[in-house]
């Protein structure tokens, strides 16, 4: 079970169009933005819940309608990655 308090990698799609300055102004280190012609990918976001929550609803305002979510927890992306953080 996991607990709200607990970091997950995410990767996101969105409708919508957002500018390059998004990922270092808003954006974990090493998250990574992929952009399309009106859609755009945020992978390895590193967040808790909070943290996705507020992301999520700036992102909302700005008129970026989510269209996928995908989530590791920690624990899974530690054992694949041999990442002992």
């Amino acid at each position: 079970m996991t607990k709200i308090s607990e970091t997950h990698l995410y990767t996101l799609r969105f409708s919508g169009t957002l500018h390059e300055s998004f990922l270092l102004d808003y954006c974990p280190a090493g998250t990574e933005l992929t952009l399309d012609n009106d859609t755009f990918i945020l992978s390895n976001l590193r967040s808790d819940q909070a943290g996705l929550l507020g992301m999520l609803r700036y992102l909302h305002n700005h008129g970026c309608i989510l269209t996928e979510l995908s989530i590791k927890t920690e624990e899974s992306f530690s054992k694949f990655t041999g990442d002992q953080t």
